[in-house]
């Protein structure tokens, strides 16, 4: 949690890859969003955006030919 977002994920190593799931929910009236942003170990990124206070996004993705991600909260 970061002031103004908050978020929960899970990774796990389905066979070749790593999948990368769970929420993220923005939680202040501010104009901007919460955003989680995944770096995984093959140069792969991917991002997912909740914007408005109280809006919650679920997310999952897959990277194949990798056994590792990077996650991050932030706003944005």
């Amino acid at each position: 949690m970061i002031s103004g977002a908050r978020a929960n994920w899970t990774l796990s190593c389905p066979g070749d890859g790593v999948k990368v799931y769970g929420w993220l929910e923005d939680t202040r009236m501010d104009g901007k969003c919460a955003v989680v942003r995944i770096n995984a170990g093959n140069g792969d990124y991917r991002t997912k955006s909740a914007c408005s206070s109280g809006v919650r996004e679920q997310f999952t993705f897959t990277f194949a030919g990798t056994d590792s991600a990077q996650v991050r909260l932030a706003i944005a």
